[in-house]
């Protein structure tokens, strides 16, 4: 007891006194009527807490017939996210044998949510606090003030619809839930699902529900009601765990056995671990606190507990995503998560970039050997058939940037923890390597994106695929020789390079739309204008390692220059001086080269190179590609200190014209003038955080401080929902600000938060 009051009146001193501006930050309330609700995009129209970890989430009631319970009950059934009831454990009072009806306030905070209910009349005052308090319990502590016996209703019933057209025994027939009760316990059981693109459970994930308070239970084949009666003021607590196996619902019968034993304990720890996380806000302006609490629950809300094929915490991109909600990791996500939650919570950014080094190639790898230091592009719950998995989201055709060691340093400034950096140097080393062995096909040491050996892109007997007219080709000689008579040809290895670059089908990769390429074309264009071509990429031993494109990116290009920046500070502090110099004079010279061979003095601004088949007098692998327009890639130089003041006083020129960059919603994705640009076009127009940060960072790098502010100031004030209680948004339309794509999204909260806090 004296512990706990310690922690009380601790807790008393350090919450903040502003704390009312953190209620509502978000929008928690829904009640959900399908298993799978999607709003226009296909995401969850909800956005429900989830906090610990944990695998399952819950909503505030709307309506006032929903009160006394918590609505949505979200579960990730291992990497997607379902409902299973719009009302499961809502609690009725009746008092002699008539409910007694409720009127109050629902309020979500950080890390909780709040019903304060009562009946005047009647002296009845009810208070519901949800909390979590581990990786997969979520806990209630219900507060009841009555003068007079009272009778507990409390009833459950599952979802029978799995959207507006499919029931859900129709769509996943071996689904079947299954209701089980046993000494104030109930559980719901899930039968298996193997679908990989919708539902995936393993045949033992269950719903654990327990309470402190002694009921009477009925069942039905989709549904509970139980009940309980109290004389007089009582307090309790319910418990709900998601656990995805046996394993795990055993681990959390001992959990509850402690936690029950003193559960006051476990709710103030969830507290002082949320202050704990605000803390950073505490020296800023109260309306920039709720925009850095907005990103930081965000960023809280998408971590997922180990599980599955991941043994480390990470945090995934978004939770209510269609795409993103289970256990998903990518690392260039994870480079920006970690970067900023290194700043609040370190142990968790460390823990996500373990994850995504976990599966790093090695040479003992049993596929690929020849990738060392390859990092996969998307590691999951479920590995792929080839690794002898079942499931459809993890991806090796490539990999992401070189922000990595950008990433790590940054977590070690905070954490302080040598001995991680020490594990972690080898590995990062080993990236780079792999950049230069097996991405840099002219061997001049600027690594160009493209695309793994996989099966997506490559025939056994065949090789390279292609498509034309719908029809799948096979050969790069043939798919060389088709682009030199103008045919428009596509390719799974330009998505895949595409998607290594982290700014998917983008103007620079030759991605344009018909109607765009033909209006073009009559502007005196030509189609080959926008094809890109391939070369393969062979080891020393003579085995196809996988496949470049035939032009140089500026982007990637600078993130080496800051990743030997960066590799050379952790060099230093490991007492390797001669590796850091090593590594210093390779920024150097991509520096160099940069400025030499990817500004285009006429546009006055950075562009990607083709490969020609000698290099230029000057050195340089080609020409700049500036009839693809002008992209964010422009301005990689500045936020990676490449760029000469010249020449970044020419980029800032560009990304400051209202008719190249400077729109209602500011730094897209693609220039205004960009033939290929389209303001709802994922990476040719909406804006994205990652993108304005790295721009706005690489004005200040070169003392344009206003300027960056002034564009910060237009994104906040002009993002829709973005100051009201809307979540953070994967991206935003440059023209109107309306919200764009994924709903919660990790990295945009990540940007965010590193604006509001470095500038």
């Amino acid at each position: 007891m004296r512990v706990i009051l310690c922690l009380f009146f601790y807790l008393l001193a350090v919450y903040p006194k502003n704390a009312i501006a953190f209620e509502n930050v978000i929008n928690r309330q829904g009640e959900p009527n399908y298993m799978h609700p999607t709003d226009d995009y296909g995401h969850s129209p909800y956005n429900p807490l989830f906090d610990a970890g944990a695998w399952h989430g819950h909503l505030l009631p709307i309506n006032d017939n929903e009160l006394g319970g918590f609505t949505g009950h979200a579960l990730i059934t291992e990497e997607y996210l379902h409902y299973i009831a719009k009302r499961f454990d809502k609690l009725s009072i009746y008092k002699n044998g008539v409910r007694v009806p409720l009127q109050g306030k629902v309020s979500s905070h950080p890390g909780a949510l709040v019903q304060t209910l009562s009946n005047k009349r009647e002296n009845i005052e009810l208070t519901l606090t949800l909390r979590f308090v581990g990786p997969r319990t979520s806990m209630v502590k219900t507060e009841i003030k009555t003068r007079t016996p009272l009778t507990l209703h409390f009833e459950g019933q599952l979802l029978a619809a799995y959207d507006q057209e499919n029931t859900m025994s129709a769509q996943f027939p071996t689904y079947q839930p299954k209701l089980e009760s046993d000494d104030n316990t109930i559980i719901i059981r899930f039968g298996k699902v193997r679908a990989k693109w919708d539902l995936l459970t393993s045949g033992t994930s269950a719903y654990v529900t327990q309470k402190t308070i002694a009921t009477t239970t009925r069942l039905s084949p989709i549904g509970f009601n139980s009940t309980a009666n109290i004389a007089s003021d009582t307090t309790f607590y319910t418990t709900y765990s998601h656990v995805l196996n046996t394993d795990e619902e055993q681990q959390i019968q001992q959990f509850n056995r402690q936690l029950f034993a003193d559960p006051e304990s476990y709710l103030i720890k969830s507290k002082l671990r949320w202050q704990s996380y605000l803390k950073v806000a505490d020296n800023f302006p109260v309306d920039k606190q709720r925009l850095m609490t907005k990103s930081i629950e965000t960023l809280i809300g998408n971590w997922r507990s180990a599980a599955g094929a991941l043994s480390f915490d990470t945090v995934t991109p978004s939770v209510t995503a269609r795409w993103f909600s289970g256990n998903l990791t990518w690392p260039w996500d994870s480079w920006k998560q970690a970067y900023a939650m290194s700043q609040f919570a370190p142990d968790i950014a460390k823990s996500n970039i373990n994850a995504v080094f976990e599966y790093q190639i090695t040479e003992n790898d049993p596929i690929r050997s020849y990738d060392v230091g390859f990092i996969p592009d998307l590691i999951a719950y479920n590995k792929s058939a080839e690794r002898g998995g079942d499931g459809g989201n993890w991806n090796e055709r490539n990999t992401k940037p070189s922000l990595a060691s950008w990433a790590v340093y940054k977590t070690y400034q905070h954490t302080k923890d040598k001995q991680w950096l020490t594990s972690l140097y080898p590995k990062l080393k080993a990236y780079r390597s792999w950049w230069l062995n097996n991405r840099d096909h002219n061997k001049n040491g600027i690594p160009e994106y493209g695309a793994t050996l996989d099966a997506a892109h490559t025939h056994k007997v065949h090789g390279f695929k292609f498509k034309f007219n719908e029809r799948t080709f096979y050969g790069l000689n043939l798919y060389n020789s088709l682009l030199k008579a103008n045919i428009r040809l596509t390719s799974p290895a330009q998505t895949a390079a595409s998607w290594e670059s982290g700014r998917d089908h983008a103007a620079n990769f030759g991605y344009i739309n018909s109607v765009q390429l033909n209006k073009y074309i009559k502007q005196d264009g030509s189609i080959s204008d926008w094809q890109v071509k391939f070369a393969e990429n062979y080891n020393t031993q003579g085995l196809l390692t996988g496949y470049s494109l035939i032009q140089e990116s500026v982007d990637q290009a600078s993130y080496m220059v800051s990743d030997a920046r960066y590799l050379a500070k952790i060099a230093r502090v490991l007492n390797q001086p001669d590796e850091a110099v090593t590594f210093e004079k390779s920024a150097a010279i991509i520096s160099r080269y940069v400025n030499r061979c990817m500004f285009d003095t006429q546009s006055g601004f950075y562009y990607d190179i083709s490969v020609e088949a000698k290099p230029l007098a000057n050195g340089c692998a080609g020409y700049a590609l500036t009839k693809r327009g002008k992209g964010p890639e422009g301005w990689s130089p500045l936020f990676n200190q490449i760029a000469t003041d010249d020449m970044a006083k020419q980029v800032r020129a560009v990304m400051l014209n209202p008719q190249e960059f400077n729109t209602y919603i500011p730094l897209g994705t693609a220039a205004l003038t960009n033939p290929a640009f389209g303001p709802n076009i994922y990476w040719r127009g909406r804006v994205w955080l990652d993108q304005l940060y790295f721009g706005v960072k690489g004005l200040t790098h070169y003392g344009y401080k206003e300027d960056a502010r002034t564009l910060i100031n237009r994104f906040i004030e002009h993002a829709d929902g973005l100051q009201q209680d809307g979540p953070i948004r994967e991206n935003y339309h440059p023209l109107n600000g309306k919200q764009q794509g994924a709903p919660n999204f990790s990295w945009s909260a990540a940007h965010l938060y590193m604006l509001l806090s470095e500038f």
